[in-house]
């Protein structure tokens, strides 16, 4: 199993209902991409999160569905939408031992 987890802070004047439209269209993936096991999204509320506010965590059967889904050609449209609204992030990838 791979877990991939993707945290952001957004720019500025991002609104809530643009991070939540965005965040819910990530969530619509799992049933479009084979192989995705879950799609968790939200909001962080740890002190500790260095800025970042919000997660996904996707869980994916191996690297070949993980790959799959990240070139569906609507996950591309989403990060490219991602990248106008991200002022940071951080990308982490593991196998489950």
């Amino acid at each position: 199993m791979i877990i991939h987890i993707a945290l952001f802070r957004w720019k500025l004047g991002t609104t809530k209902r643009t991070i939540e439209k965005t965040l819910k269209q990530v969530k619509l993936l799992k049933n479009k991409c084979d192989g995705i096991i879950d799609i968790f999204c939200g909001e962080n509320y740890h002190e500790e999160s260095k800025g970042l506010t919000h997660g996904i965590v996707i869980i994916a059967k191996d690297q070949k569905s993980l790959d799959g889904y990240r070139n569906h050609p609507e996950h591309i449209t989403i990060a490219k939408n991602i990248e106008i609204i991200e002022e940071d992030g951080l990308g982490f990838d593991f196998k489950d031992l």
